[in-house]
């Protein structure tokens, strides 16, 4: 009996360090759940209307309707009295010069409330802030560097980011569907005999393209040839079609030696050189980053 007596009192000890234990823990789960299971705006919310924003812009013509007509050429329609949804895209990731226009010019006029409504960016509970550019390929959330056309970029609109608080950045890699109507220079080089053309720059450009199409169709038998010179620096020296056709960057060449004059000497082709700060040529294409922020 005596050993009952025992076993009895450390069984109640046991469950007595059990029980404390159990509702330590209870307490500790209790406190500790909530912070599980609440919406984070910054993960859960904020990155898929990044993503949404950014594909719609990136991907969507864009839509305009007045309650009887309707149509995607919004560009045409945002200074009437219809409902909009901004979209960029001519075909996907390839931007419209018109359309980004538009959409810089509907910002400035109608103002901030306005754009955010076509862009959807609010729910029946809250509102969300946004900042929306073109970028350079080399631009970074510290150092942006702003697609330019002249002076102003070419894109920029909402509120300046902040540098605290859930903020969700996306960026989409895009081309332009004929940067040549917003250009710094855009001239045909096309010519049956020999031309020399004259182009004064001043570096840094982010692009000088030439790109030589082919020969021109007046003079098929004369073997087409182009030299280029920067200032009076000899550095391409082409002949022939296979050396001749094609697309010459020479981009990192004015930068690298601060050159002022690009002269291009060409005989028998059919072409054009273009020089734009709205964006960097990679892949045959004028392209920049569309970078959504949204908080």
């Amino acid at each position: 009996m005596k050993n009952s007596g025992r076993n009895d009192g450390q069984l109640s000890l046991d469950m007595l360090i059990g029980l404390t234990i159990f509702m330590l823990s209870f307490i500790f789960i209790a406190q500790y759940i909530p912070s599980i299971f609440v919406v984070e705006r910054g993960d859960i919310a904020l990155y898929p209307l990044a993503y949404r924003t950014a594909s719609i812009l990136a991907e969507d013509a864009g839509y305009w309707t007045n309650g009887t007509a309707n149509g995607t050429d919004w560009e045409n329609h945002y200074s009437e009295d219809v409902k909009i949804r901004a979209g960029l895209a001519v075909k996907p990731n390839v931007l419209s010069i018109d359309k980004i226009e538009a959409l810089q010019k509907y910002y400035d006029t109608a103002g901030y409330e306005a754009v955010r409504a076509a862009l959807g960016l609010y729910d029946p509970h809250e509102t969300f802030d946004y900042n929306i550019s073109l970028q350079l390929f080399r631009s970074n959330s510290s150092h942006p560097i702003y697609a330019m056309n002249d002076s102003q970029p070419l894109l920029l609109i909402g509120k300046p980011v902040p540098n605290y608080g859930d903020v969700v950045r996306y960026e989409r890699i895009i081309a332009y569907d004929n940067a040549t109507k917003i250009a710094t220079i855009s001239s045909k080089v096309d010519t049956p005999s020999t031309r020399t053309f004259t182009f004064d720059v001043t570096p840094p450009v982010t692009a000088f393209v030439i790109i030589i199409e082919s020969r021109n169709v007046n003079t098929t038998n004369s073997t087409p040839w182009m030299k280029v010179w920067l200032n009076s620096n000899l550095i391409i020296d082409v002949r022939g079609d296979d050396e001749t056709i094609g697309a010459f960057d020479i981009t990192d060449e004015i930068n690298s030696a601060g050159a002022t004059q690009v002269k291009v000497r060409v005989h028998n082709v059919r072409g054009y050189v273009v020089m734009t700060n709205v964006g960097e040529y990679i892949g045959g294409r004028i392209g920049a980053k569309l970078v959504v922020c949204v908080w």
